[in-house]
Order: structure tokens, then C-alpha cells, then sequence
């Protein structure tokens, strides 16, 4: 819309110089005004085919944009993934810990174990001397 507004007014223009050097020139032969007219019209149509082909790209972009996750919504998943990335190594660590509490009761039981088993093995060579 507004590069036809400017076509006109910047054709306008162009006209009214031409009209005023032919004014001077003499009279302009109609074939020429014509000439001139139908390569106005044509410049005319192909900006505006330009125009509606820039319109129609912008549109195309809109609707891409507007498919798109906003930041807010982006955050959200991202915070999502960082909440269940965390609770999953919690529950990894929490899991080693255990394991390693159980790890040492074990091996405290097998240090009574051994113990008395020395002890035992003490009394008896002890016994049978």
C-alpha cells in the first residue's frame, strides 16, 4: 500500500518534470505519453506483485513464529528436566548410601565373626598345649 502511494507520487512527480520540459520543448507526441503511461502501469503492477509476495512471506513467518515455544514455556520444560535429572541422581546417591551403610554393617559382622573365630582357634590351641 505504501510503496503504491510512493509509486504514484514519485510517477507524479516524474510527470509533472517531464510535462514542464516538454512545455518548453514543445508539444509531446502521444505515442510517448503513452509509452510512458504503460511503463508506469507496468511498474506499478510489478511492485505490486512484489508487495503481495513480501505480504505473503511475512505471513508464512508469523505462522512459524506463532508455532514456536515461548520463552516462559521453554523455562518450564528446561525446569522440568533439571527437577527429574536431580530427583534421579538423589535417588542414585540416596541408593549408595545404603548400599554402603549395608557394605559396612557387613563388614562389622565379619569382623565379630573372624574375632571369635580367632578367639576360638586361641582357646583351643590354648586347651590342647
Amino acid at each position: 500500500m505504501l510503496l503504491e502511494r510512493l509509486a504514484v507520487v514519485i510517477g507524479g512527480f516524474a510527470a509533472g518534470l517531464l510535462a514542464r520540459r516538454w512545455a518548453r520543448d514543445g508539444p509531446v507526441p502521444q505515442r510517448s505519453l503513452d509509452r510512458l503511461a504503460r511503463e508506469f502501469s507496468a511498474r506499478a503492477r510489478s511492485h505490486e506483485n512484489r508487495l503481495t509476495d513480501l505480504e505473503v512471506r511475512t505471513d508464512v513467518h508469523e505462522a512459524k513464529l506463532k508455532e514456536l515455544p515461548s520463552t516462559q514455556q521453554l523455562l518450564a520444560a528446561m525446569d522440568d528436566l533439571l527437577a527429574k535429572a536431580l530427583s534421579g541422581l538423589e535417588g542414585r546417591l540416596t541408593a549408595q548410601a545404603r548400599s554402603i551403610e549395608t557394605l559396612q554393617a557387613t563388614v562389622s559382622q565379619t569382623d565379630e565373626l573372624l574375632e571369635r573365630v580367632l578367639e576360638s582357634l586361641e582357646t583351643l590351641q590354648e586347651g590342647s598345649h
